[in-house]
């Protein structure tokens, strides 16, 4: 399935509302990395068990959820579309449409790249400047990837979306189970008594910058 990966690979960079809300940081330090996670959702999708507008709500859900952002242009629905289809196409064996979705974002890539995408500010942000200066500062610098007619269709697909994340790395996922919310935190360990009968003080070292 490297044409599948390599065209739903290809719907995200094009989409635009995707790239401007990684663009501008409104999915926070881990934009990228939320970029990446969206798009390892939609290849471990369940096509079998679940149907287009199952899709389309994940993709609305997860814009809003992760980068705040309420789809009105409905282009959750055209995008859910397109990966459904092309799934179906692939798994027949025709990736007409998975190859064409990717020279599309190339020319949809190459005009952004000409005209980018200037996002304008509410007065409400007005309000609050050195917030935005320092979202400004934390929102991430979109890498342009690789033209895909020098790469197979599994290098395009293992490309970033946008670039690399914070740390060149998805965060990992905590060992053991997560507390629920209205969970008690669990005991503090009893402080060790030495042989005087004092406490003992664990001190933490100075990280290094």
């Amino acid at each position: 399935m490297d044409e599948f990966r390599a065209g739903v690979t290809a719907c995200l960079r094009s989409w635009s509302a995707l790239r401007t809300a990684v663009q501008s940081g409104w999915g926070g330090v881990d934009s990228l990395a939320k970029a990446e996670y969206l798009r390892q959702h939609i290849l471990e999708f369940d096509f079998s068990a679940m149907d287009c507008m199952d899709l389309e709500d994940n993709l609305a859900i997860f814009m809003e959820e992760e980068f705040s952002v309420v789809l009105e242009d409905d282009s959750e629905r055209q995008l859910a579309e397109t990966i459904w289809r092309m799934y179906e196409q692939c798994q027949q064996g025709d990736t007409t449409l998975a190859r064409q979705m990717v020279a599309v974002a190339e020319t949809a890539l190459a005009q952004v790249e000409e005209y980018p995408v200037q996002v304008q500010s509410t007065e409400c942000d007005d309000d609050d400047d050195d917030d935005e200066a320092m979202e400004a500062d934390e929102a991430p610098t979109l890498v342009p990837a690789v033209s895909a007619g020098t790469l197979s269709a599994r290098d395009y697909a293992n490309q970033y979306l946008f670039g690399p994340p914070r740390g060149s790395q998805l965060p990992t996922v905590p060992e053991g189970p997560v507390r629920q919310l209205g969970e008690a935190a669990p005991p503090a360990p009893e402080p060790e008594m030495d042989k005087d009968g004092f406490m003992t003080v664990t001190t933490k070292g100075r990280k290094k910058k």
